[in-house]
């Protein structure tokens, strides 16, 4: 299984690893800063350095183990030292837009009780789909000016782990409707502090100040239950 180094820290731009397989499906490491596309998160790009040899990886995928691919066909084999480098200025857009989706899911939540029915993270297509069975667009007009201000007074946002029994004691730590965390005994918990606690694998800032100004791009009725946010960041 290989590492995953954003997990302790999402600011990692450059890293050290080994080649551990390399297949028609892509380039597999023993430890990789690349946050994989999952979890309605998009994927990071960058480069993999190989005896000075640039790589460009294009896309990150999970499927059950994390495939580096690149942007054409390369020759590297299993053994082989590489340097990796994440676009970084891609990364922290990524960071900033899914910090700022747990924010919103936690004022909305409170406001409303409503679950994340759908959701994604992407530079210019980030969206949220709440459970609500009204199209209220003063209501999401409301939460996101309160996200603004909570922004601008800012919060830390800690990363550690709990067990998963000890986790799921906190009902408001699942706010995905659709289902649970992943099975594991170990749950990474994100909580921006006095706001939001929510089990999350993805990468965040370190405090929602960094989040800038969430903009609502459109207010979208996506059929019963589904009212769908889309949003941006300046």
């Amino acid at each position: 299984m290989t590492e995953l180094l954003h997990m302790k820290d999402s600011y990692l731009k450059e890293f050290e690893a080994k080649v551990v397989n390399v297949t028609d499906r892509g380039i597999v490491l023993d430890r990789t800063a690349f946050y994989p596309r999952k979890g309605g998160v998009d994927c990071d790009t960058g480069v993999l350095i190989a005896g000075g040899r640039e790589i460009k990886i294009k896309e990150v995928l999970w499927d059950g183990e994390v495939l580096h691919i690149p942007e054409k066909p390369e020759p590297i084999s299993a053994g082989t030292p590489v340097k990796g480098r994440i676009d970084w200025e891609r990364r922290y857009h990524l960071m900033k837009l899914h910090t700022a989706a747990h924010l919103l899911e936690a004022v909305i939540f409170k406001r409303t009780g409503a679950l994340i029915g759908s959701g994604r993270v992407e530079i210019g297509g980030s969206y949220l789909g709440f459970t609500l069975e009204n199209m209220d667009r003063e209501l999401i007009s409301e939460a996101v000016n309160e996200a603004n201000s909570l922004i601008q007074r800012g919060a830390p946002v800690r990363i550690y782990f709990l067990p998963r029994e000890e986790a799921l004691k906190d009902p408001e730590m699942v706010k995905l409707a659709s289902r649970l965390p992943p099975a594991v005994r170990e749950l990474r918990i994100v909580e921006i502090e006095g706001i939001d606690r929510q089990a999350c694998g993805g990468p965040h800032v370190a405090n929602i100040k960094e989040i800038g100004n969430i903009e609502i791009i459109r207010i979208k009725n996506k059929g019963k239950g589904n009212r769908r946010l889309y949003y941006e960041i300046q």
